[in-house]
């Protein structure tokens, strides 16, 4: 609660900057409509001007046509037949997204929407360009299995020790981010699956984007497509922007993960 209070008192009496926020999405067809009902909630109280797009990455189920039935005229679906990964989603929405602001949040039921004013308006009152949920944020508020927290963790190890990145948590699905400081970083990253995050977040780092950590608020509801082979396939792709950020410093990333 202190979060969106001291973020809102920073931008009273200003007209809020509009936000489209981009809902990665494959095989959520027992979560999306709720998923989006909440956060659709979310930002109606907001009262900030916004969009949100579904980008449905080559889901088999009925996760594209039950989020059309969903009831907003703020609301868009996009949908392409081949599963090219959450990266390849998240660029997709980026690129339909009209507005100053853009916020990634996913699919599913884990993580709660209720966090994306606050984030929005430290952004907003120039505390940061882009801000990032973090787990291990003190004032997280985190119910996940104990299986999900020890992956969580080794990741995190392994990300500061592979990649160097300062960072608490780079994985979370919720972040907002002003659209002229990321653009670029976006149009230039290669990778397509879990390892969007980690490339995106390395190359906002040299190029000293500010990146602020902020709280999550995760309730674990069995609706995640993350399991052990993800988990694996993210250790793999922290692997590959290891050597695509060390090959970096000596020439421009390039090639595709």
């Amino acid at each position: 609660m202190w979060w969106s209070l001291i973020c809102w008192s920073a931008v009273m009496g200003a007209e809020a900057t509009a936000v489209s926020v981009v809902v990665p999405a494959y095989q959520e067809e027992v979560s999306i409509v709720r998923a989006l009902q909440r956060l659709l909630a979310v930002l109606d109280g907001s009262k900030r001007p916004y969009e949100v797009i579904v980008v449905s990455d080559g889901s088999t189920d009925a996760t594209a046509k039950l989020a059309r039935s969903v009831d907003s005229p703020m609301l868009q679906v996009l949908e392409y037949e081949e599963n090219c990964g959450k990266g390849h989603a998240l660029r997709t929405g980026f690129a339909h997204a009209r507005h100053p602001f853009v916020a990634f949040i996913d699919g599913d039921l884990d993580l709660d929407p209720v966090v994306l004013p606050g984030y929005l308006d430290s952004i907003e009152s120039g505390l940061a360009d882009v801000v990032i949920g973090s787990k291990i944020h003190p004032d997280s508020n985190v119910n996940y299995p104990l299986f999900r927290r020890m992956a969580s963790r080794v990741f995190r190890l392994a990300t500061r020790v592979l990649i160097g990145l300062n960072l608490g948590d780079t994985q979370t699905g919720v972040k907002a981010m002003r659209r002229e400081a990321v653009a670029e970083s976006i149009e230039n990253c290669t990778a397509s699956g879990f390892a969007f995050d980690l490339e995106f977040l390395a190359r906002l780092s040299d190029r000293r984007v500010k990146v602020l950590e902020a709280p999550v608020v995760l309730e674990y509801e069995f609706t995640s497509t993350v399991d052990v082979g993800s988990i694996l396939e993210a250790l793999r792709d922290l692997l590959i922007v290891a050597h695509h950020r060390r090959s970096g410093r000596r020439r421009p990333w390039g090639g595709r993960s």
